[in-house]
């Protein structure tokens, strides 16, 4: 029989399942408070964090706990399609799988756009290879499903324009390959560990239009992306 934690985990990965994740963020309580914390306040926050809520998936009961839902990193990046600047919050569901939520934005002050464009990304990164087996360098593969919201964006071609002559481009699975050079901290802070990445990454419709056409290469297609991830205690 399979553990509630190990269900909600595979829950997690599926399409659609973020966003009942975000609205337990919304729900989960602040511990918060003018001058601090207190005592009661914390206990009753992690009593609550604690708690376990049964959630029905098909024929699988799963007892939810709030606690799952705090985040194991904290990421900041630069460039990588997902807006001029991003942060996210990243999960680590086995040693080798983690999963991350980006909100990264496009602008005249972050970027020197003249069009405003906000992206929320959902990004699955694997371990190419096992743990400590290139020292502190971990090669990472994987994609992200990037949702764009600006006012030249959409999800299906407006009738105005010839049928197949624009790509959809409000939603873009983009694939990406880099690495991560990890630095461990001392024990005892809130941050056990600090790292720093670098990707290169593309979009569906940079590949569509690359095999189709001639006058895309493959060096067009690929987009550096910089990013320091703070690993949480």
């Amino acid at each position: 029989m399979k553990s509630g934690k190990r269900i909600f985990k595979e829950w997690v990965a599926r399409s659609g399942s973020w966003v009942l994740l975000l609205g337990g963020l919304l729900l989960a309580p602040s511990a918060r408070a003018e001058g601090g914390p207190s005592e009661a306040t914390l206990q009753v926050d992690e009593s609550f964090l604690a708690r376990p809520m049964p959630l029905v998936f098909q024929e699988d009961t799963v007892l939810f706990k709030f606690s799952w839902l705090k985040p194991q990193q904290l990421r900041l990046q630069y460039a990588g399609l997902i807006g001029f600047a991003s942060v996210g919050l990243g999960y680590e569901f086995t040693p080798r799988y983690s999963a991350a939520l980006y909100y990264g934005v496009l602008s005249d002050t972050f970027g020197g756009s003249s069009v405003r464009v906000h992206t929320v990304s959902i990004k699955s990164s694997w371990r190419l290879f096992r743990e400590d087996l290139l020292g502190p360098v971990e090669p990472r593969a994987g994609f992200s499903l990037n949702w764009g919201n600006t006012n030249n964006t959409f999800r299906r071609l407006p009738a105005h324009y010839p049928e197949k002559y624009y790509f959809q481009n409000k939603l873009h699975l983009a694939p990406f390959w880099g690495a991560e050079w990890a630095l461990p901290l001392r024990e005892g802070k809130w941050i056990k560990g600090i790292g720093l990445y670098a990707e290169m990454s593309t979009l569906d419709a940079y590949v569509l239009e690359m095999v189709r056409t001639r006058y895309v290469g493959l060096h067009d297609i690929w987009n550096l992306a910089l990013g320091i991830t703070l690993y949480l205690d």
